[in-house]
C-alpha cells in the first residue's frame, strides 16, 4: 500500500470540509469513497452527525456553520468509517476557550463507547493530561521523543471540573511544564 489505509481516519485543524457539500455529504464522503452503496452511507452519517450534536444542521453547508460546528462534522466523518485509529490535529484550536472544554468532555465520552485508539496532537498542556492516557513529548528541532508521561488520571465518575482540580492531574501539568520549560 502506498498510502494511508481504511483503518485510519484524520480530523484536521483547519476543518477540509468539500465547501460545495452539505453536512450529509460530508460525512458521508470517506464511505462513498470505500464504495458503501448510497442509503446505507446516509444512514451511517445520519446516525454519526446526531451523535456529535448536529441534527437538524444535515442540509446545511459549510459557510452556514460556525467553526465549533464545522469541526464536529469533521469528527462525524472520521467516525463514519469506523476506523481503528483515528488522527487529530490540534482539533480543538481553532474554537474558542469556553467551547473548548465541551468539546474535551464531549470527544471523552463519545470513546468511552467506542473502541478507537486516538492519536491527538496538541499544544496545551492541560488539554494533553485531561484526555490522554499516554502523552509524548517531543524535542524542538529536530523533533525527537523526549519523554513519555502517563497520566493515570482517575476519571470513574468524576465530573471534568472535579478532574482538572484533582492533585493528580495538577501535578501531571505540572510535571510536563517543567520538562518543556527547558526548551523555551
Amino acid at each position: 500500500m502506498a498510502g494511508p489505509g481504511p483503518e485510519r481516519a484524520f480530523v484536521f485543524q483547519d476543518f477540509a470540509l468539500l465547501p460545495w457539500a452539505n453536512v450529509l455529504r460530508n460525512v458521508a464522503f470517506g464511505l462513498e469513497l470505500r464504495g458503501v452503496p448510497r442509503e446505507k452511507r446516509q444512514e451511517i452519517a445520519l446516525k454519526h452527525i446526531a451523535e456529535v450534536g448536529l441534527k437538524s444542521f444535515e442540509r446545511s453547508y459549510p459557510h452556514q456553520l460556525s467553526g465549533g460546528m464545522r469541526q464536529r462534522v469533521g469528527l462525524a466523518r472520521a467516525l463514519a468509517v469506523d476506523a481503528d485509529i483515528i488522527l487529530m490535529d490540534e482539533p480543538f484550536s481553532s474554537v474558542d476557550d469556553q467551547t473548548r472544554p465541551k468539546f474535551q468532555e464531549e470527544l471523552l465520552d463519545l470513546l468511552k463507547h467506542k473502541q478507537k485508539t486516538v492519536i491527538f496532537v496538541t499544544h496545551s498542556i492541560e488539554e494533553a493530561a485531561y484526555l490522554s492516557d499516554q502523552i509524548v513529548l517531543l524535542s524542538p528541532r529536530p523533533g525527537t521523543v523526549s519523554k513519555v508521561v502517563h497520566p493515570n488520571i482517575e476519571r470513574g465518575e468524576k465530573n471534568p471540573d472535579e478532574i482538572r482540580r484533582d492533585k493528580n492531574y495538577l501535578d501531571v501539568v505540572d510535571d510536563i511544564w517543567q520538562i518543556l520549560k527547558k526548551y523555551v
